[in-house]
């Protein structure tokens, strides 16, 4: 069923919307022409934001993307906005979407890509036929507010392992350890993790605390072979790996001794 507005009496009595500010016209009011150049003000000050980025249709093939600002972690990256982007046509969905330099990207047509993989803003999905655009259908939900880490928003997920565990890419950045474990624990990195993608490993039960990369290498001075652990068994001991753009991992932090499988 449609929504239903409040009765004509209710409406005829409303003055002011208290979450917005926009003031009702009274009935019979003059001159009307500038209390509804107020009105329109006051609406288009509160819709302000709703337009950040937004895709709209230009007219044939091409699209216009309206200027807005985004968090990449505690970088703002700012889209001056676009015109004349010209689309594929006899596309049922063309996903449009800035990747995290603030590009845009008008060429995806399968789906959006993973925020595990690549992170970006979803702006809309575009459907063409006949050399113009059928529909827009807006994606920007969930994009408006970011806190950023450093002041206090989204914080670092850290998760003890009493058992083998196989980490995923969605996990990047987050911090591992074996506290509670009676016995070794092996964690294993996710494979073709891509560039910068980084965990965290700290021992905190006196047990060997293993990482293992797979087919890839951990590349630092205890060794560089492929398809080899690296382990410690001091509480305390730690160490950050981040990966590289030839797929294996690169040692950015370490602290304790941290040993090559033999």
């Amino acid at each position: 069923m449609a929504e239903v507005y409040p009765s004509d009496n209710e409406l005829l009595n409303l003055q002011t919307d208290g979450e917005t500010g926009v003031e009702y016209i009274p009935t019979g009011t003059s001159p009307y022409y500038l209390q509804f150049r107020k009105l329109l003000y006051r609406l288009l000050l509160a819709a302000r934001r709703a337009n950040d980025l937004r895709v709209y249709d230009e007219g044939g093939l091409d699209i216009g993307v309206k200027g807005g600002k985004f968090w990449l972690g505690t970088e703002l990256i700012n889209y001056n906005g676009s015109t004349g982007n010209t689309l594929a046509d006899d596309r049922e969905n063309i996903y449009v979407y800035l990747d995290s330099s603030g590009n845009l990207v008008v060429n995806e047509y399968s789906s959006f890509p993973s925020m595990d993989t690549t992170p970006h803003i979803r702006l809309a999905t575009v459907s063409t036929s006949s050399g113009d655009i059928d529909l827009i259908t807006d994606c920007r939900v969930g994009h408006n507010f970011v806190v950023p880490y450093e002041a206090g928003g989204v914080k670092k997920e850290v998760e003890a392992h009493t058992s083998d565990d196989t980490l995923t890419l969605w996990e990047s950045g987050s911090i591992h350890t074996n506290l509670g474990a009676s016995g070794t624990v092996t964690l294993t990195l996710p494979a073709s993790a891509p560039e910068g993608t980084t965990f965290v490993f700290a021992v905190q039960a006196a047990y060997e605390l293993r990482v293992d990369p797979g087919n890839a290498t951990i590349r630092d001075d205890s060794g560089q072979t492929a398809d080899k652990y690296k382990v410690a068994d001091a509480i305390g001991e730690c160490i950050t790996f981040a990966a590289d753009s030839n797929g294996d991992w690169a040692t950015v932090a370490k602290h304790g001794t941290w040993t090559e499988e033999p």
